[in-house]
């Protein structure tokens, strides 16, 4: 693998060879022509531009982000290094990560028809796919989807590390909202949910009942009293 600063170290240049997890090879829909590179280790800017595409155009919590890692290296442990991020599977595992962090955490999580339309960096999943992926990374989960707040913290403070220590933290770093005793609790309550029920649950979608406004508003009303995560983590 590349150890370069613009590659990422977790990434293989081979593809996958396992059959058992083929639902994960990036493709493009059928009726969509265009070139995929599936041999490529992507840049570190194309997967930071991927992930800003789904975040931004799903209008998710910051949250989701950490809790999408935190599945991803859960996905990697649960399969044993039979299922990890590839040159050939990377936008649909972190795209199905994503999806499901945002479905476990958001209070207005959109439905899989919204997410199929958000097309992030020109790269499409039809609703058919976007659900045969949720399906399957559930069940490569053992529907283990619940994040404990401590989980959560040890995440956090390792990719800020990271980021620090790499020089990649920005000023935006310093400036997120510090996670509140609200937020503590609703990622080990409402994570704890039964994950078989993430495949019938649809929850509204943003275009159909709230403006950006009011879906603003409903975020700030739920933080609640703030506290540091060095508060909630022994140190």
């Amino acid at each position: 693998a590349a150890t370069d600063r613009n590659s990422s170290p977790y990434l293989l240049s081979a593809p996958s060879q396992d059959s058992n997890y083929a639902v994960f090879k990036d493709c493009r829909p059928h009726g969509d022509y265009r070139s995929l590179d599936i041999q490529s280790i992507p840049t570190l800017e194309a997967i930071t531009d991927f992930y800003r595409s789904i975040f931004v155009r799903s209008q998710m919590e910051t949250e989701c982000i950490i809790i999408s890692l935190i599945y991803v290296e859960r996905l990697i442990k649960k399969t044993k290094g039979e299922l990890r991020p590839q040159s050939d599977n990377w936008r649909s595992i972190l795209f199905s990560s994503m999806v499901l962090a945002s479905k476990v955490w958001d209070d207005l999580s959109m439905w899989n028809c919204d997410f199929s339309k958000i097309g992030p960096c020109g790269m499409t999943f039809s609703l058919q796919r976007t659900n045969e992926l949720e399906i399957a990374l559930l069940s490569a989960l053992q529907y283990r989807v619940k994040v404990g707040a401590s989980e959560y913290a040890k995440y956090y403070f390792l990719l800020r590390g990271m980021l620090c220590r790499s020089g990649l933290a920005s000023d935006d770093l310093t400036r997120l909202n510090p996670l509140d005793v609200q937020g503590a609790t609703n990622i080990s309550s409402t994570s704890g949910s039964s994950g078989r029920r993430l495949i019938k649950r649809r929850s509204k979608s943003f275009s159909e009942y709230f403006s950006r406004e009011e879906s603003e508003r409903v975020g700030t009303e739920r933080r609640g009293v703030s506290i540091s995560l060095e508060e909630l983590v022994p140190m």
